[in-house]
């Protein structure tokens, strides 16, 4: 006896695709640090000053100060995440905010915190550069 495998073409097994490999291995790092006892949190998404948030995904950083940079690094991924899901966010892209709050049924009641991108510290261009001249100077005046 043959055994039929039915009517049709086989079946190709696909490869996946870039962004489908890259979230499982985003998937794994989150697994590692959320297995080691970092600080977890929901991530939420919204339209500025509109009142309902939209769940966006979830981060785990070492350190519970370090949430809004890594917010703002993973931006683009969550922004398309959440179009994805949430078509009505789509007529408000460039007015969109992020939100979060720890992890946890215990923080369920906390108010989710608006995340608040990070100025990049530039040095003042005038103070580093008297200081490099006056570093090269006070070299020269040096007795040995």
């Amino acid at each position: 006896m043959t055994t039929n495998s039915g009517f049709g073409k086989a079946k190709t097994n696909k490869k996946p695709t870039k962004s489908a490999s890259k979230r499982t291995q985003a998937s794994k790092h989150y697994d590692k640090l959320k297995s080691e006892g970092v600080p977890e949190f929901n991530i939420y998404i919204r339209t500025q000053g509109k009142k309902n948030w939209y769940p966006a995904g979830s981060l785990a950083v070492n350190r519970t100060s370090q949430i809004n940079q890594a917010i703002f690094q993973e931006e683009e991924n969550l922004r398309e995440a959440s179009l994805r899901l949430y078509p009505v966010l789509r007529k408000n892209k460039s007015q969109l905010e992020y939100g979060y709050r720890l992890k946890g049924s215990e923080f369920a009641d906390e108010p989710i915190e608006v995340a608040v991108p990070q100025e990049p510290v530039l040095p003042n261009f005038f103070q580093s550069t008297f200081d490099k001249v006056k570093n090269s100077f006070s070299g020269l005046f040096k007795r040995g």
